[in-house]
């Protein structure tokens, strides 16, 4: 079991846990042709365009145990569902967790919260961006099925304020409710990257998850360059790699990681 990558900010624990991970299909990148893809995956060192499934937990002072996204549970099958044994090997238990804030409803998101019909973690309530509650509302998709099982839901608006000194950031186009959250000086960006070694690069290159590519690029370009100017640590939901929480750079490339 790889060991999960922490940060603190303040009395708050951050634990980035990968749930698992796959290669993106070449299609997932439309606008990229073919010689564009590979030289920038040759420049990162990869043959594939591989991606981790992040999740994260937040363990504040007082001892609350707040869970950021879920992973993808039985979606991705073999691929994923390594959140449980994760938990575990933290000593934490499901009735641990007291509140689970979902960047956005995407099955790698929000997989790990249900198996079946049964909802994996029962004392926790469900906070995510009112519109990303009412785009998934009756719709038959995981987040569709986990809204219409949960009865402890929570939603949020633009900048709201949460307890632990955590701020919603609101990072819309991937899903119309997809957003980020503040911590200090910690971002975590939700799926604003899918894959660094070709977006980086140049921030302007869209997935055909993007529900609206031309606002979910507008949302990755200012999220991007925020966590420049400001000096923040980031991480994000499909970072790579052991070290899931680092800086960027602006040089002659428009973005670059800075691992901690």
């Amino acid at each position: 079991m790889v060991t999960p990558a922490r940060y603190t900010v303040g009395d708050t624990e951050v634990i980035c846990i990968t749930d698992g991970g796959t290669s993106f299909p070449e299609d997932v990148f439309p606008s990229l042709t073919v010689t564009q893809r590979q030289e920038r995956l040759d420049r990162a060192g990869l043959t594939e365009i591989k991606t981790a499934f992040n999740c994260y937990v937040l363990r504040s002072g007082s001892g609350r145990v707040t869970l950021v996204d879920t992973g993808c549970g039985a979606a991705f099958g073999d691929d994923a569902g390594a959140l449980p044994a994760q938990l575990f090997a933290l000593n934490i238990t499901p009735a641990d967790v007291t509140r689970i804030i979902f960047t956005h409803l995407h099955s790698d998101h929000c997989g790990g919260a249900m198996q079946d019909d049964t909802l994996l973690f029962p004392n926790a309530e469900i906070l995510l961006h009112q519109a990303e509650a009412s785009y998934w509302s009756g719709k038959d998709a995981p987040g569709g099925r986990l809204l219409e099982r949960a009865s402890n839901i929570i939603t949020v608006e633009d900048d709201a304020e949460l307890d632990d000194g955590i701020r919603v950031w609101a990072l819309p186009g991937h899903t119309p409710g997809h957003m980020g959250l503040r911590l200090g000086d910690l971002a975590l960006i939700g799926d604003i990257v899918h894959s660094e070694a070709l977006q980086l690069t140049e921030p302007t290159t869209a997935t055909i998850y993007d529900a609206d590519a031309d606002l979910a690029t507008q949302s990755r370009l200012n999220a991007l360059q925020t966590v420049v100017d400001e000096k923040l640590v980031w991480s994000g939901s499909h970072m790579l790699g052991p070290d899931k929480f680092a800086r960027l750079q602006s040089n002659s490339k428009p973005f670059q990681r800075v691992n901690l």
